[in-house]
């Protein structure tokens, strides 16, 4: 049995939906009193059962979907955690905002979602669960209370010291906090859960029976990495114990999550919110290159993002959205729908929700870059991410270059999800069209690369190196 599908075909479907909702006129939710946004680290889009996964095991998430708007084709902008969220938080490219990978600050000069909020009477409360996010790359802007108490987890196997904290520590921080100092009548807050990161160690009550008993070792992912070390069958064996660990992580996560939305509910909080469930990326197993990792790579593995929006009293419950949107479009799209000012220099679209607009934003292109690997490629570049692979999707194609190894590859993805046959490779005419029409786009795109400045986070460098190459983002 296959352990996710993806939904195929269904996009028409999906768009009749939308279009449904939307002959009835422009959006018009309930006014929402708070802003709740959840992100979910390296978290796939295809292991949740409201995406198409018979076998995932998801439901509170599945149940929050049901009562929201769902866009099913949501892309990301970066593979990493602290430029993909600065991204996320700014609506803008990480070769604007700045921020290229982990580790490096944020400038003060970005308008940061927190920020805008805080200017407009509410207050923002943060709940980290990560390192990757600490306060010493000025990432917690605009925060008035932001919660970064990580622990120090041992991998028995890849020996990584994980800094982060468990789903269930972020949720009791979170609801912990509005009960000592009570709901205000205005709240921003925001959840990082980090669970489904390496190591993939999850409770062992959400593990298939069989997984849970096994006594058979199971490798390091380091060693599945060694050429010859494995035979094909023994890599791809003990590579689907990952995969089965990595969505008991998931499952484990949902549980959480559910224990949130439940105590968001009894404080008041949900029904009077926006609420906004998205993953900052995914992560590639056995598809591709970048084995049970995520950073270098552009491919949907990592890049297709989680987009769940619940509006107040479950607005527009059950609307799924097709079209392809881009997680910097959530931030204009929730001050859209505040009714506040979007700033000028947002890269993202608010998302509209009437039938004419849908239509324009079906021809949309979305843009992305990697943000590994580090060292000399980075080298004397106006932008550190320059040379790293990039792409741009119209439609169902999407063109990927790689410049520092000079490699360009074409994917149709309705007929290629997983991206594993380059149309470049032998092309018809029709695909060098394509990419002949892509190209410039993608090139024109890079070059308006204008990063605010940013640095390695040089407070206490030692301890920061250190942690990030426990969360693998060092070498």
């Amino acid at each position: 049995m296959a352990l996710f599908q993806r939904p195929l075909g269904a996009s028409c479907l999906l768009l009749g939906v939308v279009l449904a909702a939307a002959c009835a006129g422009p959006l018009d939710p309930p006014p929402a009193r708070h802003v709740v946004v959840i992100s979910l680290d390296t978290t796939r889009a295809d292991h949740f059962g409201f995406m198409g996964s018979a076998d995932a095991r998801t439901p509170r998430t599945d149940a929050l979907a049901a009562e929201s708007i769902v866009l099913t084709d949501v892309t990301t902008v970066a593979p990493t955690t602290l430029a993909s969220h600065t991204s996320l938080f700014t609506g803008r490219y990480p070769h604007h905002h700045g921020t290229p990978r982990n580790g490096f600050t944020v400038h003060p000069d970005n308008q940061m979602l927190p920020e805008i909020l805080k200017a407009e009477g509410f207050h923002t409360a943060g709940f980290a669960g990560s390192f990757a996010l600490d306060s010493r790359f000025d990432f917690p802007q605009g925060f008035d209370h932001y919660d970064e108490s990580f622990d120090i987890r041992n991998s028995p196997r890849d020996g990584i010291d994980q800094n982060q904290r468990s789903a269930a520590r972020v949720t009791d921080a979170a609801l912990d906090y509005l009960d000592a100092t009570g709901v205000p009548d205005r709240l921003f807050l925001f959840a990082h859960y980090f669970d489904a990161h390496r190591p993939y160690d999850p409770p062992p009550e959400f593990l298939d029976p069989p997984d849970a008993e096994s006594a058979e070792p199971l490798p390091s992912i380091a060693d599945l990495k060694q050429p010859g070390r494995y035979s094909p069958g023994e890599r791809t064996r003990h590579a689907l114990r990952y995969i089965r660990r990595y969505a008991a992580e998931i499952s484990s996560m949902d549980a959480e999550l559910g224990r949130l939305f439940d105590g968001l509910r009894e404080r008041g909080v949900l029904d009077d919110a926006i609420l906004i469930l998205t993953s900052d990326h995914g992560e590639t197993f056995l598809e591709h290159r970048e084995l049970f990792d995520h950073g270098t790579g552009v491919y949907q593995t990592t890049m297709h993002a989680l987009g769940v929006i619940r509006l107040p009293n479950r607005a527009l419950g059950g609307t799924q959205v097709a079209v392809p949107a881009s997680t910097i479009d959530l931030l204009p799209t929730a001050l859209a729908w505040l009714g506040l000012a979007i700033p000028d220099n947002v890269d993202g679209v608010a998302l509209p929700l009437e039938a004419e607009a849908l239509g324009a934003r079906a021809a949309g292109r979305q843009f992305g870059q990697a943000t590994k690997p580090i060292g000399a490629i980075e080298d004397d570049q106006p932008w550190a991410n320059l040379r790293k692979a990039r792409f741009v999707r119209q439609g169902p194609f999407k063109l990927v270059q790689i410049p520092y190894l000079e490699r360009e590859e074409l994917f149709h993805l309705a007929s290629d999800p997983d991206e594993q046959h380059d149309l470049l490779r032998r092309p018809s005419a029709q695909a060098r069209g394509i990419a002949d029409e892509l190209r410039p786009a993608l090139e024109s795109w890079a070059r308006t690369a204008d990063p605010l400045p940013s640095s390695f986070a040089r407070e206490q460098e030692d301890d920061t190196i250190r942690r990030l190459r426990s969360l693998g983002y060092v070498r």
